[in-house]
């Protein structure tokens, strides 16, 4: 057998199963564009993306976020809290006064505690004018964060909730209205003049249209049960050194359940290499009860998921979120997004690209990805992923082609046996 198609056929072996880790979330261009706006500075050793923010960071991060951080400090410290340092204070002092924030008791603030999903949550919403005794309660704030477009589903990792996620958030935050107001948060900032005119302009332009593509892809919140047939375009060529040692094919169905938190994918591989007969590689992964299993030539395994994991997995066919987004437009019923990275919501279609190539984490690159969806009453119709990598003088240009297929009762998932 050929040498390189001996190779990839080892590493589908693994790489052919479904996973949620094909690329770790890095939402540095989050950061980079709150910095360019003033809203957002880093600790002394940077942004700091990979660890989990302390209550009191988090304050200051807020603070900043509605530019707010000149006016903080100016306040003189009244609040109860005994257990912050100098730094500390006019931040929480600005969020305890506005009722952004509360201590863990009459006493302490907790400055050192850290810094959940559900707590940033909660400063968030408050700060878009929502009330926690009114509109949500602590217990549901990730769910009202999500109804209200703050945090995207398979985006923010509500149980290892890092800087990472805050600065994913806070960025999105900007492009939701307020309660009762018409513009957006950021627009509110700029009448304020917390952000010029000048450093707002394209990013209130990206707003508004991604508003419009949010609300035309409404009906893919609604979709409970539907499948997805997906495939690439044409055989992907595996190239080395400038020279095609391989080409893939792939075809999978994908049958997703919302409701009850499950999907089911059938797929096929195909490798084709210089005088060796094709290889295929039959498998199936099955996502149930926190755990995904996997079945390879006729037996099964198994491996326990994190619910961030199910969110990222359940989210492969859908509207891009606003984090991976570098520019949208619309001709007719068709939009076309461009991301720096690839959307972790589409790594999962690329598992036989991994697989020739190797760890996609590790590979460069070669131009942005780009999403086309054809949309028709609400519903993502069809969409295409296209991307180019090299990594070790191995390169692949992959086009991934995704339609959807049944919806409603007709898309019943039927656990394997």
């Amino acid at each position: 057998m050929n040498k390189w198609l001996r190779a990839v056929c080892v590493g589908a072996a693994a790489a052919a199963m479904l996973t949620a880790s094909a690329f770790a979330a890095n939402y540095t261009n989050c950061a980079d564009s709150l910095h360019e706006m003033g809203l957002f500075q880093g600790t002394q050793n940077g942004y700091d993306l990979d660890r989990t923010p302390t209550r009191a960071e988090a304050a200051v991060m807020l603070v900043r976020l509605l530019g707010k951080e000149a006016e903080a400090k100016a306040l003189t410290y009244t609040a109860p809290f005994t257990d912050l340092k100098g730094w500390e204070k006019p931040y929480v002092q600005y969020l305890y006064s506005n009722g952004l924030a509360n201590g863990t008791n009459r006493t302490t603030f907790y400055p050192t505690g850290k810094c959940t999903a559900q707590m940033y949550a909660v400063f968030l919403l408050r700060a878009l004018g929502y009330s926690d005794t009114a509109d949500f309660s602590y217990a549901n704030a990730i769910e009202t964060a999500r109804e209200q477009g703050i945090y995207d589903t398979g985006i923010i990792n509500t149980q290892n909730f890092l800087r990472d996620d805050a600065a994913a958030a806070s960025y999105t935050a900007l492009s939701v209205s307020p309660k009762n107001s018409e513009g957006t948060l950021l627009d509110q900032l700029v009448s304020e003049n917390a952000i010029t005119e000048a450093n707002a302009k394209s990013y209130q332009n990206l707003f508004s249209t991604y508003a419009q593509y949010r609300e035309a892809t409404a009906g893919m919140d609604a979709l409970l049960h539907y499948s997805v047939n997906s495939e690439f375009a044409s055989p992907v060529a595996v190239a080395h050194d400038d020279k095609i040692v391989m080409q893939v094919q792939t075809s999978e169905t994908t049958v997703f359940d919302r409701e009850k938190n499950e999907l089911l994918t059938d797929r096929k591989m195909t490798l084709s290499a210089p005088n060796t007969s094709d290889k295929q590689l039959l498998t199936q992964s099955y996502l149930s009860d926190g755990a995904l299993y996997h079945k390879l030539n006729g037996s099964w395994s198994a491996e326990l998921v994190t619910a961030a994991e199910q969110e990222s997995l359940a989210a492969m066919y859908g509207r891009v979120p606003l984090v991976c987004v570098d520019s949208l437009s619309q001709r007719a019923d068709s939009w076309t997004i461009t991301c720096a990275d690839t959307p972790n919501a589409y790594t999962e279609l690329l598992w036989s690209v991994e697989s020739a190539l190797g760890d996609l984490d590790e590979a460069v690159r070669l131009q942005p990805t780009t999403v086309t969806q054809s949309v028709s009453g609400g519903t993502i119709r069809r969409q295409s992923v296209s991307a180019a990598f090299t990594l070790d003088g191995m390169t692949a240009e992959p086009v991934i082609i995704s339609t959807l297929g049944k919806t409603g009762a007709d898309a019943v998932l039927n656990a394997p046996k």
